[in-house]
């Protein structure tokens, strides 16, 4: 993808599917923004009974939920001083990481900030950091002012420590072990930031990468137009992160078998006080590191569609999901200047692909019968559909089979109540398109 938005020259567009980012948290947690801390146990009042000490990890909870409290109101009234207060002062390198986090967050334009302790994650003793250290695990939600409908959840790995009767944050990594927590590293955790506003976006890149932040944002204008006429949704913003650390993009985030060019990764957040359950509230666009530079508005598109749709659900088909965002993608193209290029595609895929298919593309095998031209002839079953059936009609298809179940009974029960047509039809009918009027 070049970074005027041509296409790509080996004649295929390389489009990432849509990612879900896993948060990690479990069954219940203990609520550390917005609640009191818990009071401290108590013996039984006898004439002959003291009060006793409450045990480490209920004086650790109480302390990390001070600590985490004080920690978010400095991200966001800025006061680096009291965001390091309870940070060991031993540890400078710990020191050294949180002001560049503080930093960071701060350039992002946070609306709400806030820190969870799971309380079903036992915690773990660190006996590295003194006899009372113990490693939790903390849900932050993070909200950026214009960009994110809601907040959304991250995990992170803290190790807490009384020193003196004052407990102090004196690790960040001691959980890091943990899969969940080191697959993927957010933006504002891999050095210091730059950072491209424009109105519904926020780019995020790596320090001396203003250019192609201002670059990014451009195409990202560019491109939304398209997806909000065609999805006829309208996300409250999108956050881009084109960071130049591989650990900004989770090694499962695959396509066809190669690394994505870029996801549209799901926003989560907890759907109950307890955070026992969550809920997609938006995506962000992560493009990888190796295509930061070159990515352009074609991409963004097909990712920004993806973004757009996410929250629907995840039970439409594959074929549905990667070929509406084609659809967008190429209707951008057109506008572009590439119409003879997606001319050219859409008779090769028909003649090749399109005449010999049988039943539409599997979700679990989708790039098993057709490698990479699963996303072309997914772009033209849609193109199809809205050719026939109108782009409201295709919408309401979309949101139907999204909200699920997945099953081909009720896939077809769909089908047959937005298109009037079964599966075995709309295949019969795909063989007679010859593109749009």
């Amino acid at each position: 993808m070049t970074t005027d938005g041509a296409r790509p020259t080996r004649g295929r567009l390389w489009i990432a599917i849509a990612a879900v980012l896993a948060i990690a948290a479990a069954a219940t947690t203990w609520a550390v923004a917005g609640r009191d801390d818990p009071p401290a146990g108590s013996s039984a009042a006898t004439p002959t009974s003291t009060v006793s000490e409450p045990p480490v990890e209920e004086r650790m909870l109480a302390g990390a939920g001070a600590i985490l409290k004080t920690r978010a109101a400095a991200v966001l009234t800025g006061r680096l001083s009291q965001y390091l207060q309870y940070v060991d002062p031993a540890n400078k390198k710990l020191r050294e990481r949180d002001q560049q986090v503080f930093a960071n967050l701060r350039k992002l334009g946070l609306s709400r900030l806030s820190y969870q302790v799971d309380a079903n994650w036992a915690p773990e003793v660190q006996a590295q950091h003194g006899p009372s250290a113990r490693a939790v695990r903390v849900l932050m939600l993070i909200q950026i002012a214009g960009i994110d409908a809601a907040p959304r959840a991250t995990g992170l790995g803290y190790t807490f420590a009384e020193r003196d009767g004052r407990w102090l944050l004196v690790d960040d990594d001691d959980l890091a072990a943990e899969a969940d927590l080191k697959a993927y590293r957010e933006p504002w955790d891999l050095g210091a930031i730059e950072v491209a506003r424009r109105p519904g976006v926020l780019v995020v890149v790596p320090a001396g990468e203003r250019g192609n932040a201002e670059r990014l944002a451009r195409e990202s204008q560019a491109a939304i137009p398209i997806v909000r006429s065609t999805t006829r949704r309208v996300p409250a913003g999108i956050l881009v992160i084109a960071m130049a650390d591989n650990r900004s993009m989770d090694p499962e985030w695959r396509t066809g078998g190669h690394p994505a060019a870029a996801v549209a990764a799901h926003n989560f957040a907890p759907a109950n006080p307890e955070a026992s359950e969550f809920k997609v509230v938006g995506s962000r666009v992560v493009i990888n590191p190796g295509q930061r530079t070159r990515s352009g508005r074609l991409l963004l598109a097909h990712e920004f569609t993806h973004a757009a749709m996410g929250q629907l659900g995840n039970s439409a088909p594959t074929w549905l999901v990667e070929g509406f965002a084609m659809y967008v993608e190429n209707r951008l193209a057109a506008q572009n200047g590439y119409e003879q290029e997606l001319a050219a595609e859409r008779r090769t895929l028909l003649r090749e692909k399109i005449s010999a298919l049988v039943v539409l593309p599997i979700d679990g095998v989708f790039h098993g019968d057709y490698d990479e031209d699963s996303y072309g002839v997914s772009w033209i079953i849609v193109e199809y559909l809205v050719t026939k059936y109108g782009q409201a009609a295709v919408n309401s298809l979309y949101a139907d089979l999204a909200r699920g179940p997945d099953a081909p009974a009720v896939r077809e029960q769909v089908l047959r109540k937005h298109l009037k047509s079964s599966e075995t039809a709309l295949v019969a009918a795909l063989k007679k398109y010859d593109g749009p009027n």
